[in-house]
Protein backbone atom coordinates (compact mmCIF):
# COMPACT_ATOMS: atom_id res chain seq x y z
CA UNK A 1 0.00 0.00 0.00
CA UNK A 2 1.19 3.42 -0.82
CA UNK A 3 2.60 5.61 2.25
CA UNK A 4 -0.31 8.35 3.03
CA UNK A 5 1.72 9.97 4.83
CA UNK A 6 4.93 10.61 1.64
CA UNK A 7 5.28 14.85 0.90
CA UNK A 8 4.19 14.23 -2.64
CA UNK A 9 0.91 12.46 -1.86
CA UNK A 10 -0.14 15.05 0.95
CA UNK A 11 0.50 17.92 -1.70
CA UNK A 12 -1.26 16.38 -4.35
CA UNK A 13 -4.36 16.05 -2.14
CA UNK A 14 -3.69 19.50 -0.67
CA UNK A 15 -4.34 20.72 -4.48
CA UNK A 16 -6.94 18.53 -5.42
CA UNK A 17 -9.00 19.88 -2.44
CA UNK A 18 -7.90 23.63 -3.44
CA UNK A 19 -9.36 23.09 -6.73
CA UNK A 20 -12.75 21.48 -4.28
CA UNK A 21 -12.80 24.88 -2.12
CA UNK A 22 -12.90 26.71 -5.90
CA UNK A 23 -15.42 24.82 -7.31
CA UNK A 24 -17.47 25.43 -4.06
CA UNK A 25 -16.81 29.45 -4.38
CA UNK A 26 -17.46 29.43 -7.86
CA UNK A 27 -13.95 30.46 -8.96
CA UNK A 28 -12.82 27.40 -10.60
CA UNK A 29 -11.15 28.13 -14.31
CA UNK A 30 -9.60 25.23 -16.14
CA UNK A 31 -6.97 27.88 -17.71
CA UNK A 32 -4.33 28.07 -15.61
CA UNK A 33 -5.46 25.15 -12.83
CA UNK A 34 -3.40 22.06 -12.82
CA UNK A 35 -5.27 19.20 -11.52
CA UNK A 36 -3.06 16.79 -10.95
CA UNK A 37 -2.63 13.41 -12.45
CA UNK A 38 -3.42 10.70 -9.67
CA UNK A 39 -5.96 8.56 -11.18
CA UNK A 40 -4.03 5.85 -10.56
CA UNK A 41 -3.68 6.47 -6.92
CA UNK A 42 -6.63 8.26 -5.28
CA UNK A 43 -9.03 5.52 -6.13
CA UNK A 44 -7.47 2.54 -4.70
CA UNK A 45 -6.97 4.30 -1.30
CA UNK A 46 -10.40 5.88 -1.74
CA UNK A 47 -11.77 1.85 -2.64
CA UNK A 48 -9.34 0.71 0.39
CA UNK A 49 -10.97 3.07 3.16
CA UNK A 50 -14.20 2.88 1.47
CA UNK A 51 -13.83 -1.06 1.88
CA UNK A 52 -12.82 -0.61 5.83
CA UNK A 53 -15.65 1.90 6.50
CA UNK A 54 -18.23 -0.58 5.53
CA UNK A 55 -16.62 -3.02 7.49
CA UNK A 56 -16.63 -1.22 10.53
CA UNK A 57 -20.28 -0.40 10.31
CA UNK A 58 -20.97 -4.27 10.48
CA UNK A 59 -20.77 -5.06 14.17
CA UNK A 60 -20.63 -8.78 12.19
CA UNK A 61 -17.46 -8.50 10.44
CA UNK A 62 -14.54 -9.35 12.18
CA UNK A 63 -12.30 -6.99 12.77
CA UNK A 64 -9.21 -8.41 11.15
CA UNK A 65 -11.04 -8.47 7.87
CA UNK A 66 -11.39 -4.94 8.16
CA UNK A 67 -7.95 -4.09 9.48
CA UNK A 68 -6.86 -5.67 6.02
CA UNK A 69 -8.11 -2.73 3.71
CA UNK A 70 -5.62 -0.57 5.84
CA UNK A 71 -2.63 -2.13 8.00
CA UNK A 72 -2.03 1.37 9.56
CA UNK A 73 -5.05 0.53 11.96
CA UNK A 74 -4.27 -2.94 12.80
CA UNK A 75 -2.77 -1.73 15.86
CA UNK A 76 -5.84 0.58 16.91
CA UNK A 77 -8.26 -2.14 15.68
CA UNK A 78 -6.29 -4.80 17.60
CA UNK A 79 -6.30 -2.68 21.04
CA UNK A 80 -10.12 -2.46 20.78
CA UNK A 81 -10.59 -6.15 19.60
CA UNK A 82 -8.64 -7.26 22.59
CA UNK A 83 -10.43 -4.66 25.06
CA UNK A 84 -13.82 -5.78 24.25
CA UNK A 85 -12.66 -9.32 24.80
CA UNK A 86 -11.28 -8.94 27.98
CA UNK A 87 -14.32 -7.44 29.99
CA UNK A 88 -16.52 -9.60 27.83
CA UNK A 89 -14.76 -12.88 29.41
CA UNK A 90 -14.46 -10.67 32.61
CA UNK A 91 -18.46 -10.46 32.62
CA UNK A 92 -18.62 -14.07 31.67
CA UNK A 93 -16.81 -15.39 34.45
CA UNK A 94 -18.52 -12.84 37.53
CA UNK A 95 -21.66 -13.80 35.57
CA UNK A 96 -20.50 -18.18 36.45
CA UNK A 97 -19.50 -16.64 39.41
CA UNK A 98 -23.27 -14.85 40.64
CA UNK A 99 -24.87 -17.96 39.62
CA UNK A 100 -22.76 -20.64 42.09
CA UNK A 101 -23.62 -17.78 44.77
CA UNK A 102 -26.87 -17.74 44.56
CA UNK A 103 -27.07 -21.89 43.99
CA UNK A 104 -24.96 -21.50 47.41
CA UNK A 105 -27.82 -19.85 49.52
CA UNK A 106 -30.24 -21.55 47.69
CA UNK A 107 -28.48 -24.93 49.22
CA UNK A 108 -27.93 -23.21 52.24
CA UNK A 109 -31.76 -21.82 52.92
CA UNK A 110 -33.47 -25.05 51.71
CA UNK A 111 -31.38 -27.44 54.67
CA UNK A 112 -33.65 -27.93 57.63
CA UNK A 113 -30.65 -29.33 59.68
CA UNK A 114 -29.14 -25.43 59.51
CA UNK A 115 -28.86 -23.14 62.43
CA UNK A 116 -30.60 -20.05 61.42
CA UNK A 117 -27.66 -17.83 63.07
CA UNK A 118 -25.23 -19.36 60.97
CA UNK A 119 -27.03 -19.41 57.51
CA UNK A 120 -27.93 -15.61 58.16
CA UNK A 121 -24.20 -14.90 58.66
CA UNK A 122 -23.52 -17.08 55.42
CA UNK A 123 -25.83 -15.65 53.78
CA UNK A 124 -24.74 -12.54 54.66
CA UNK A 125 -21.54 -13.63 53.30
CA UNK A 126 -22.91 -14.45 50.26
CA UNK A 127 -24.66 -11.27 49.49
CA UNK A 128 -21.61 -9.47 49.96
CA UNK A 129 -19.83 -11.34 47.19
CA UNK A 130 -22.71 -11.33 44.94
CA UNK A 131 -22.47 -7.55 45.20
CA UNK A 132 -18.73 -7.41 44.53
CA UNK A 133 -19.26 -9.35 41.56
CA UNK A 134 -21.72 -7.31 40.32
CA UNK A 135 -19.69 -3.82 40.55
CA UNK A 136 -17.17 -6.08 38.96
CA UNK A 137 -19.42 -6.75 35.75
CA UNK A 138 -20.72 -2.69 35.62
CA UNK A 139 -16.27 -1.99 35.56
CA UNK A 140 -16.15 -4.63 32.98
CA UNK A 141 -19.02 -2.71 30.91
CA UNK A 142 -17.84 0.85 31.42
CA UNK A 143 -14.83 -1.14 29.38
CA UNK A 144 -17.20 -2.14 26.75
CA UNK A 145 -18.05 1.26 26.51
CA UNK A 146 -14.38 2.74 26.27
CA UNK A 147 -14.08 0.33 23.78
CA UNK A 148 -17.14 1.32 21.63
CA UNK A 149 -16.24 4.92 22.10
CA UNK A 150 -12.25 4.00 20.09
CA UNK A 151 -13.98 2.13 17.22
CA UNK A 152 -15.76 5.08 16.86
CA UNK A 153 -13.13 7.64 16.84
CA UNK A 154 -11.90 5.22 14.27
CA UNK A 155 -14.86 5.47 12.16
CA UNK A 156 -14.90 9.14 12.38
CA UNK A 157 -11.30 9.21 11.17
CA UNK A 158 -11.92 7.19 8.57
CA UNK A 159 -15.41 8.84 7.20
CA UNK A 160 -13.25 12.06 7.12
CA UNK A 161 -10.81 10.59 5.17
CA UNK A 162 -13.48 9.13 3.04
CA UNK A 163 -15.16 12.49 2.50
CA UNK A 164 -11.87 14.37 1.67
CA UNK A 165 -11.00 11.66 -1.00
CA UNK A 166 -14.38 12.22 -2.30
CA UNK A 167 -14.04 15.32 -3.08
CA UNK A 168 -10.62 14.38 -4.78
CA UNK A 169 -12.22 11.64 -7.02
CA UNK A 170 -14.86 14.19 -8.05
CA UNK A 171 -12.32 16.82 -9.12
CA UNK A 172 -10.33 13.99 -11.19
CA UNK A 173 -13.57 13.44 -12.94
CA UNK A 174 -13.49 17.08 -13.85
CA UNK A 175 -10.18 16.67 -15.08
CA UNK A 176 -11.99 14.04 -17.59
CA UNK A 177 -14.57 15.46 -18.52
CA UNK A 178 -14.62 19.59 -18.20
CA UNK A 179 -17.84 20.40 -19.85
CA UNK A 180 -20.27 22.92 -18.17
CA UNK A 181 -22.66 20.59 -17.50
CA UNK A 182 -20.61 17.86 -15.85
CA UNK A 183 -18.77 20.13 -13.92
CA UNK A 184 -22.58 21.86 -12.40
CA UNK A 185 -23.09 18.24 -11.67
CA UNK A 186 -19.52 17.94 -9.73
CA UNK A 187 -20.62 20.99 -7.93
CA UNK A 188 -23.57 19.72 -6.44
CA UNK A 189 -22.40 16.65 -5.59
CA UNK A 190 -19.52 18.25 -3.78
CA UNK A 191 -22.64 20.70 -1.67
CA UNK A 192 -24.28 16.76 -0.65
CA UNK A 193 -20.72 15.82 0.37
CA UNK A 194 -20.24 19.05 2.18
CA UNK A 195 -23.66 18.93 3.94
CA UNK A 196 -23.58 17.83 7.37
CA UNK A 197 -27.16 16.66 7.22
CA UNK A 198 -26.73 14.56 4.26
CA UNK A 199 -27.10 10.86 4.95
CA UNK A 200 -24.29 8.48 4.90
CA UNK A 201 -25.74 5.58 3.00
CA UNK A 202 -26.08 9.00 0.44
CA UNK A 203 -22.61 9.58 1.00
CA UNK A 204 -21.43 5.78 0.85
CA UNK A 205 -23.87 5.70 -2.71
CA UNK A 206 -21.58 8.48 -4.32
CA UNK A 207 -18.48 6.87 -3.24
CA UNK A 208 -19.59 3.87 -5.16
CA UNK A 209 -20.75 5.79 -8.17
CA UNK A 210 -17.58 7.42 -8.74
CA UNK A 211 -15.65 4.80 -7.84
CA UNK A 212 -17.35 3.24 -11.14
CA UNK A 213 -16.98 6.06 -12.95
CA UNK A 214 -12.87 4.95 -12.45
CA UNK A 215 -13.63 1.56 -13.38
CA UNK A 216 -13.26 0.29 -9.89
Amino acid sequence: MTETGSPDLDKKLASLLDVADALLRGEFTQEGVEIPDAEGLLPQLAKKINIMIVNLRNVEMPLSSASEAAPELVNRANSVAELMSQSTDEVLNKSDRLTELADSITHMLDNPEADCTEVVIGVKEKLNSMKAATYDIIASQSYQDVARQKMEGIIKDLTQLRDWLLEALIVLNIRKDGSEENVKKKVQLLQEVKETKTPELLKQDLVDDLLAEFGF
